[in-house]
Protein backbone atom coordinates (compact mmCIF):
# COMPACT_ATOMS: atom_id res chain seq x y z
CA UNK A 1 0.00 0.00 0.00
CA UNK A 2 2.92 2.55 0.81
CA UNK A 3 4.34 1.76 -2.53
CA UNK A 4 1.47 2.55 -4.43
CA UNK A 5 1.45 5.87 -2.81
CA UNK A 6 4.58 6.78 -3.04
CA UNK A 7 4.34 5.65 -6.86
CA UNK A 8 1.16 8.07 -7.42
CA UNK A 9 3.47 10.60 -5.50
CA UNK A 10 5.74 10.24 -8.51
CA UNK A 11 3.65 11.41 -11.09
CA UNK A 12 3.54 14.97 -11.76
CA UNK A 13 1.13 17.58 -14.22
CA UNK A 14 2.95 17.45 -17.39
CA UNK A 15 0.58 20.12 -19.28
CA UNK A 16 -1.80 22.08 -17.86
CA UNK A 17 -4.20 24.22 -19.92
CA UNK A 18 -5.45 27.11 -17.59
CA UNK A 19 -8.96 28.94 -19.43
CA UNK A 20 -7.45 29.11 -23.18
CA UNK A 21 -9.27 31.28 -25.31
CA UNK A 22 -8.33 31.60 -28.43
CA UNK A 23 -9.62 34.10 -31.32
CA UNK A 24 -8.79 35.58 -34.72
CA UNK A 25 -7.50 38.86 -35.34
CA UNK A 26 -11.10 39.73 -36.18
CA UNK A 27 -11.95 38.96 -32.88
CA UNK A 28 -14.50 35.94 -33.71
CA UNK A 29 -13.89 33.59 -30.97
CA UNK A 30 -12.39 30.10 -32.32
CA UNK A 31 -11.96 28.35 -28.63
CA UNK A 32 -12.92 29.49 -25.48
CA UNK A 33 -12.94 28.76 -21.37
CA UNK A 34 -10.23 25.45 -22.37
CA UNK A 35 -9.06 23.64 -19.13
CA UNK A 36 -7.35 20.17 -19.02
CA UNK A 37 -4.40 18.43 -17.55
CA UNK A 38 -2.21 15.67 -18.66
CA UNK A 39 -0.09 13.80 -16.69
CA UNK A 40 3.05 12.71 -17.01
CA UNK A 41 2.86 8.74 -18.81
CA UNK A 42 -0.96 9.28 -19.91
CA UNK A 43 -2.31 9.65 -23.39
CA UNK A 44 -5.38 11.96 -23.26
CA UNK A 45 -7.58 12.56 -26.76
CA UNK A 46 -9.34 15.34 -28.10
CA UNK A 47 -12.68 14.20 -29.78
CA UNK A 48 -14.87 16.22 -31.94
CA UNK A 49 -16.08 16.94 -35.43
CA UNK A 50 -13.95 19.09 -38.19
CA UNK A 51 -14.60 22.77 -36.67
CA UNK A 52 -14.35 21.84 -33.43
CA UNK A 53 -11.23 23.61 -32.48
CA UNK A 54 -9.02 20.53 -31.74
CA UNK A 55 -6.10 21.56 -34.28
CA UNK A 56 -6.51 25.00 -33.11
CA UNK A 57 -5.68 23.93 -29.69
CA UNK A 58 -2.50 21.87 -30.55
CA UNK A 59 -1.72 25.15 -32.80
CA UNK A 60 -1.15 26.78 -29.54
CA UNK A 61 0.85 24.36 -27.35
CA UNK A 62 3.19 24.15 -30.25
CA UNK A 63 3.37 27.64 -30.38
CA UNK A 64 2.42 27.54 -34.17
CA UNK A 65 -0.73 29.73 -34.51
CA UNK A 66 1.04 32.86 -35.55
CA UNK A 67 -0.24 36.69 -36.03
CA UNK A 68 -3.96 35.89 -37.10
CA UNK A 69 -4.67 34.27 -33.43
CA UNK A 70 -4.95 36.02 -30.14
CA UNK A 71 -4.38 33.56 -27.35
CA UNK A 72 -5.12 34.24 -23.25
CA UNK A 73 -4.84 32.13 -20.56
CA UNK A 74 -2.11 29.37 -19.59
CA UNK A 75 -0.52 26.39 -20.76
CA UNK A 76 2.07 25.30 -18.25
CA UNK A 77 4.21 22.67 -19.62
CA UNK A 78 6.30 21.59 -17.00
CA UNK A 79 5.47 24.51 -14.96
CA UNK A 80 6.03 27.27 -17.55
CA UNK A 81 3.87 28.83 -19.76
CA UNK A 82 4.24 28.42 -23.28
CA UNK A 83 2.75 31.79 -24.36
CA UNK A 84 5.00 33.38 -22.45
CA UNK A 85 8.32 32.26 -23.02
CA UNK A 86 10.96 33.98 -24.98
CA UNK A 87 12.41 32.43 -27.93
CA UNK A 88 15.59 31.24 -27.03
CA UNK A 89 13.39 29.19 -24.74
CA UNK A 90 11.37 28.20 -26.56
CA UNK A 91 13.71 26.28 -29.30
CA UNK A 92 15.02 24.41 -26.17
CA UNK A 93 11.55 23.15 -25.61
CA UNK A 94 9.97 22.63 -28.97
CA UNK A 95 11.30 19.78 -31.45
CA UNK A 96 12.72 18.08 -28.45
CA UNK A 97 10.81 18.22 -25.10
CA UNK A 98 7.52 19.05 -27.08
CA UNK A 99 7.30 17.10 -30.74
CA UNK A 100 4.43 17.46 -33.12
CA UNK A 101 3.13 14.68 -35.59
CA UNK A 102 1.06 16.49 -38.48
CA UNK A 103 -2.07 15.31 -40.36
CA UNK A 104 -0.79 14.88 -43.87
CA UNK A 105 2.53 12.56 -44.31
CA UNK A 106 2.48 12.90 -47.55
CA UNK A 107 3.51 16.35 -47.54
CA UNK A 108 6.42 16.24 -44.44
CA UNK A 109 9.44 14.21 -46.33
CA UNK A 110 11.36 15.95 -49.09
CA UNK A 111 10.74 13.30 -52.17
CA UNK A 112 14.08 13.88 -53.22
CA UNK A 113 16.22 12.38 -50.33
CA UNK A 114 15.96 9.26 -48.71
CA UNK A 115 13.63 8.70 -45.88
CA UNK A 116 16.89 7.93 -43.41
CA UNK A 117 18.35 10.22 -44.14
CA UNK A 118 16.39 12.76 -43.36
CA UNK A 119 15.58 11.17 -39.92
CA UNK A 120 19.16 11.18 -39.45
CA UNK A 121 19.43 15.25 -40.07
CA UNK A 122 16.46 15.85 -37.86
CA UNK A 123 17.52 13.57 -35.19
CA UNK A 124 21.46 15.77 -35.13
CA UNK A 125 19.11 18.93 -36.02
CA UNK A 126 17.86 18.40 -32.21
CA UNK A 127 20.12 16.51 -30.62
CA UNK A 128 23.60 17.81 -31.88
CA UNK A 129 25.03 14.45 -30.63
CA UNK A 130 25.21 11.25 -32.36
CA UNK A 131 23.03 8.26 -30.20
CA UNK A 132 26.41 7.07 -28.38
CA UNK A 133 27.05 10.34 -26.82
CA UNK A 134 23.27 11.14 -25.72
CA UNK A 135 21.06 7.95 -25.42
CA UNK A 136 18.88 7.20 -22.16
CA UNK A 137 19.98 3.91 -20.39
CA UNK A 138 17.23 1.78 -21.28
CA UNK A 139 18.65 2.18 -25.08
CA UNK A 140 22.41 1.67 -24.64
CA UNK A 141 22.03 -1.91 -25.53
CA UNK A 142 21.33 -1.28 -28.97
CA UNK A 143 24.91 0.27 -29.80
CA UNK A 144 27.59 -1.80 -30.82
CA UNK A 145 31.37 -1.33 -30.45
CA UNK A 146 32.92 -0.85 -33.92
CA UNK A 147 29.94 0.80 -35.34
CA UNK A 148 30.15 4.19 -37.00
CA UNK A 149 27.40 7.14 -35.52
CA UNK A 150 25.29 6.67 -38.80
CA UNK A 151 24.96 2.78 -38.30
CA UNK A 152 24.10 4.06 -35.06
CA UNK A 153 21.17 6.27 -35.70
CA UNK A 154 20.11 3.57 -38.07
CA UNK A 155 20.16 1.33 -35.47
CA UNK A 156 18.29 3.19 -33.63
CA UNK A 157 15.70 4.11 -35.77
CA UNK A 158 14.64 0.20 -36.87
CA UNK A 159 14.03 -0.65 -33.61
CA UNK A 160 11.67 2.47 -32.92
CA UNK A 161 10.20 1.27 -36.33
CA UNK A 162 9.96 -1.75 -35.63
CA UNK A 163 7.56 -1.11 -32.19
CA UNK A 164 5.46 0.91 -34.47
CA UNK A 165 4.74 -2.45 -36.75
CA UNK A 166 7.35 -2.24 -39.55
CA UNK A 167 9.60 -5.38 -39.91
CA UNK A 168 11.54 -4.35 -43.39
CA UNK A 169 13.55 -1.45 -41.58
CA UNK A 170 16.22 -1.28 -43.43
CA UNK A 171 14.77 -1.18 -47.22
CA UNK A 172 12.23 1.30 -45.67
CA UNK A 173 14.89 3.48 -44.22
CA UNK A 174 17.21 3.39 -48.13
CA UNK A 175 13.96 4.68 -49.64
CA UNK A 176 12.72 7.60 -51.39
CA UNK A 177 9.06 8.72 -49.70
CA UNK A 178 6.96 9.02 -52.92
CA UNK A 179 8.12 4.77 -52.72
CA UNK A 180 6.25 3.98 -49.52
CA UNK A 181 2.50 4.04 -48.59
CA UNK A 182 0.80 6.53 -46.67
CA UNK A 183 0.28 4.31 -43.52
CA UNK A 184 4.59 3.78 -43.88
CA UNK A 185 5.13 7.32 -44.15
CA UNK A 186 2.92 8.26 -41.11
CA UNK A 187 4.67 5.62 -39.02
CA UNK A 188 8.37 6.89 -39.95
CA UNK A 189 6.72 10.54 -39.35
CA UNK A 190 5.92 9.10 -35.56
CA UNK A 191 9.33 7.67 -35.25
CA UNK A 192 10.99 10.55 -36.18
CA UNK A 193 9.61 12.71 -33.13
CA UNK A 194 9.67 9.42 -30.92
CA UNK A 195 13.90 9.04 -31.70
CA UNK A 196 13.81 12.72 -30.34
CA UNK A 197 12.91 11.01 -26.72
CA UNK A 198 9.82 14.18 -25.52
CA UNK A 199 8.13 14.34 -23.14
CA UNK A 200 5.24 15.47 -24.90
CA UNK A 201 4.06 13.99 -28.39
CA UNK A 202 1.07 15.54 -29.94
CA UNK A 203 -0.43 13.89 -32.65
CA UNK A 204 -2.91 15.76 -34.48
CA UNK A 205 -5.16 13.71 -36.66
CA UNK A 206 -2.17 10.94 -36.89
CA UNK A 207 -3.78 7.97 -37.88
CA UNK A 208 -6.00 10.06 -41.05
CA UNK A 209 -3.27 7.99 -43.77
CA UNK A 210 -4.31 4.61 -42.21
CA UNK A 211 -6.62 2.09 -43.07
CA UNK A 212 -9.45 2.19 -40.16
CA UNK A 213 -8.39 -2.32 -39.26
CA UNK A 214 -5.03 -0.63 -38.34
CA UNK A 215 -5.84 2.49 -36.32
CA UNK A 216 -6.58 1.11 -33.11
CA UNK A 217 -3.69 -0.95 -33.87
CA UNK A 218 -0.67 2.27 -34.10
CA UNK A 219 -3.10 3.80 -30.96
CA UNK A 220 -2.09 1.07 -28.66
CA UNK A 221 1.57 1.12 -30.02
CA UNK A 222 1.64 4.96 -28.97
CA UNK A 223 0.06 4.03 -25.65
CA UNK A 224 2.88 1.61 -25.21
CA UNK A 225 5.40 4.69 -25.08
CA UNK A 226 4.16 6.11 -22.22
CA UNK A 227 4.83 3.30 -20.00
CA UNK A 228 8.49 4.81 -20.24
CA UNK A 229 7.49 8.11 -18.84
CA UNK A 230 6.26 9.84 -21.96
CA UNK A 231 2.60 11.72 -22.27
CA UNK A 232 0.36 11.88 -25.65
CA UNK A 233 -2.34 14.03 -26.49
CA UNK A 234 -4.08 12.89 -29.61
CA UNK A 235 -6.56 14.61 -31.76
CA UNK A 236 -8.91 12.64 -33.54
CA UNK A 237 -12.63 12.58 -34.74
CA UNK A 238 -12.72 9.15 -34.06
CA UNK A 239 -14.01 7.21 -30.65
CA UNK A 240 -12.91 4.43 -31.32
CA UNK A 241 -9.56 5.55 -31.69
CA UNK A 242 -9.54 6.94 -28.44
CA UNK A 243 -10.36 4.18 -26.95
CA UNK A 244 -6.94 3.63 -26.30
CA UNK A 245 -6.44 6.60 -24.22
CA UNK A 246 -6.51 7.25 -20.37
CA UNK A 247 -8.80 10.08 -21.05
CA UNK A 248 -10.93 11.66 -23.38
CA UNK A 249 -12.08 15.13 -23.66
CA UNK A 250 -14.86 16.16 -26.01
CA UNK A 251 -15.08 19.20 -28.12
CA UNK A 252 -17.83 20.61 -30.56
CA UNK A 253 -17.95 24.95 -31.91
CA UNK A 254 -14.66 25.87 -29.71
CA UNK A 255 -15.79 24.55 -26.11
CA UNK A 256 -15.53 21.64 -24.17
CA UNK A 257 -18.41 19.33 -24.14
CA UNK A 258 -17.05 16.90 -21.52
CA UNK A 259 -13.90 15.26 -20.02
CA UNK A 260 -13.46 12.41 -18.04
CA UNK A 261 -11.95 9.16 -18.12
CA UNK A 262 -12.22 7.15 -21.18
CA UNK A 263 -14.57 4.10 -19.44
CA UNK A 264 -17.06 6.67 -18.29
CA UNK A 265 -16.94 8.74 -21.35
CA UNK A 266 -17.62 5.43 -23.59
CA UNK A 267 -19.67 3.50 -21.40
CA UNK A 268 -21.54 6.30 -19.30
CA UNK A 269 -21.83 9.49 -21.14
CA UNK A 270 -23.31 12.78 -20.19
CA UNK A 271 -23.80 14.50 -22.75
CA UNK A 272 -26.30 13.92 -26.08
CA UNK A 273 -23.44 15.82 -28.30
CA UNK A 274 -20.62 13.25 -26.37
CA UNK A 275 -23.93 9.97 -27.20
CA UNK A 276 -24.19 11.22 -30.86
CA UNK A 277 -20.57 10.72 -31.70
CA UNK A 278 -20.93 7.49 -29.52
CA UNK A 279 -24.13 6.49 -32.12
CA UNK A 280 -22.37 7.34 -35.19
CA UNK A 281 -18.90 4.96 -34.51
CA UNK A 282 -21.47 2.35 -33.56
CA UNK A 283 -23.38 2.81 -37.42
CA UNK A 284 -20.33 3.16 -39.18
CA UNK A 285 -19.24 0.03 -37.53
CA UNK A 286 -22.28 -1.93 -38.43
CA UNK A 287 -21.57 -0.73 -42.07
CA UNK A 288 -18.17 -2.00 -41.96
CA UNK A 289 -19.25 -5.64 -41.17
Amino acid sequence: MLLEVKERRMIFVLLEVKDLNISLASGKCVAEHISFQLDQGEMLSIVGSSGAGKTTICKAIMGLLGNTYRADGEILFQGEDLLDLPERKRQTIYGKEICLIMQNPMTAFNPSIRVGRQMEKTYLLHHGKTPRQEMPVSYTHLLHHGKTPRQEMQRLFATILQKLGLEDTQRILNSYPFTLSGGMLQRLMIAAALMCQPALLVADEATTAIDACNRIGLMRELKSFCKDGMSVLFVTHDLRSASVSDRILVMDRGQIVEQGKTEQILNTPKEDYTKYLLNACRLERREMS
